[in-house]
């Protein structure tokens, strides 16, 4: 650690993403920073992606000494701590808590004939909407694959609770995870017996289910554990874990937006998601899948593609060309001159005349085609719950690509669309933790417990959020008519 350690850490966020591992620190004088590093052990199991455990604590190690040498102090006064995690990743231990296979990843969608018998069953009544990367038909169709693991199972987690049990020395389910993986009843968020045991399953496997932003344990020191995670116990002694949320969960609470159910907040990263909260009595369409949002729920929508899609297009034809700098190609491009491009299934069908085009053009149009494929899931979402008492008059755009004025451009334009009159807004901050929406929602869902669970007063202080960047009056109309044109309104 540095000699000259200045900055008394006092919450952190760690968020475990697919490529990258984040944490985010708040100190006692409130102070933030932001470090990250590649996420490491991804690997497979019967053909499926997973992630490697094993890699876990010396990813999150290798961030924290990062931190310390810029002068964090982590030891003298420990505060409390949460986790932003990939959803849906599924780790399976033995009687010794050994993990008995990788943790499979939210990309393994392997468990479709899974999912048909679970509806078959009627288990969508129960848990909501199940799909093919949830742990519950994961794990059926992981016991398919080898079924003497029946017989050696001793308790199944999420990834983030796994770390947490690692930290901690205590296994719980935290719901926020719990929810989108079809492991807890909807109405109750208690574990869902009845339908884990009628899968084929045992619901002993899970442990007791905690509730989000509740303290699970303090970091302890124990014999046995792996150098890294004993060096992580070393650091963080006595420091509270609180129960952890999915990451996307996390990104509703960091951006800022997810304060009412008046909110739909459109996260274009990696995937771009739309997300709304909503009372866990509603009436819903059954389009969205349904997260824990802690007194409520959150709706999920999701492309698949978003930032991905745009960083294809930049290896593919902007190579040698900055990120901002196309961010200010775009906005250059007249709406007359933008095009839709295709994209179905991870893959993207140009306009015949794309060789033509310049290197703006070519910005605008793809930009402008992301944007078009999240509206849609927009007007989707804003349809999905069939009884709001409170209508939705408000818009947060968040994530990378909110970064591009022209992308807020035609976000505002096609919202506008949708809800007349309505807000749309985006970060009012411009520092690098801003835009890690997961790394921050975990610092906040870490602060909750000693601000008394008052979740509105902690984002009001620590998420600002602005109008966002607006077309003139002829862009704005032209933009207007060309997503009607593509059927949006």
């Amino acid at each position: 650690m540095s000699s000259a350690a200045t900055k008394v850490a006092k919450f952190i966020g760690i968020d475990v993403a697919t490529s990258k591992t984040g944490i985010g620190v708040r100190g006692v004088d409130g102070q933030e920073q932001y470090a990250d590093h590649a996420t490491e052990g991804a690997t497979t199991w019967n053909g499926q992606p997973a992630f490697d455990l094993g890699r876990v604590a010396g990813t999150i190690a290798n961030v924290l000494r990062r931190l310390e040498l810029d002068g964090w102090d982590f030891r003298s006064s420990p505060g409390a701590l949460s986790l932003s995690v990939r959803q849906h990743d599924m780790v399976v231990l033995d009687a010794q808590d050994r993990p008995l296979l990788p943790a499979l990843s939210w990309q393994c969608h392997i468990a479709s004939d899974e999912v048909a018998t679970l509806r078959k069953q009627g288990a969508e009544a129960v848990v909501g909407r199940v799909e093919e990367r949830f742990i519950l038909p994961k794990l059926m169709w992981t016991l398919r694959q080898d079924g003497d693991l029946k017989n050696k199972i001793a308790r199944v987690l999420t990834t983030g609770d796994w770390i947490a049990q690692q930290f901690t020395g205590k296994s719980r389910l935290s719901a926020s995870d719990a929810l989108s993986n079809g492991l807890l009843v909807q109405a109750t968020k208690q574990l869902a017996g009845e339908v884990i045991d009628n899968s084929g399953l045992k619901s002993n496997w899970f442990p007791q289910v905690i509730s989000s932003a509740h303290v699970v344990g303090t970091v302890t020191q124990r014999g046995g554990s792996t150098s890294d995670w004993a060096e992580l116990q070393s650091l963080l002694a006595g420091w509270s874990v609180v129960a952890g949320l999915g990451d996307n969960h996390a990104t509703g609470v960091g951006c800022g937006g997810l304060v009412d159910l008046q909110t739909i907040v459109v996260s274009a990263g990696t995937s771009g998601t739309i997300n709304r909260r909503c009372r866990p009595t509603a009436k819903l369409a059954g389009q969205a899948a349904c997260f824990e949002f802690y007194d409520d729920r959150m709706l999920l929508m999701m492309l698949a593609d978003c930032c991905k899609w745009y960083d294809r297009f930049k290896e593919q034809f902007a190579a040698n060309t900055s990120y901002t700098a196309l961010n200010d190609l775009a906005a250059s491009v007249p709406a007359t001159r933008i095009a839709r491009v295709a994209h179905r299934n991870g893959e993207e069908f140009y306009p015949d005349r794309w060789n033509d085009l310049t290197e703006s053009e070519r910005s605008a149009d793809t930009q402008f085609s992301i944007m078009l494929e999240l509206l849609f899931l927009v007007k989707k979402m804003l349809a999905e719950v069939t009884d709001a008492a409170e209508p939705v008059r408000r818009f947060v755009l968040t994530g990378g690509l909110s970064q591009s004025p022209f992308f807020q451009q035609v976000f505002h334009a096609g919202v506008r669309l949708l809800v007349p009159g309505c807000d749309v807004l985006v970060s009012a901050r411009r520092d690098k933790l801003s835009n890690q929406t997961a790394a921050y929602g975990a610092v906040i869902n870490a602060m909750l417990p000693e601000r008394g669970h008052n979740l509105k007063a902690i984002v009001e202080e620590l998420c600002p959020l602005k109008p966002c960047a607006q077309a003139s009056g002829d862009m704005f109309l032209q933009l207007q008519s060309l997503l009607q044109t593509h059927r949006l309104a």
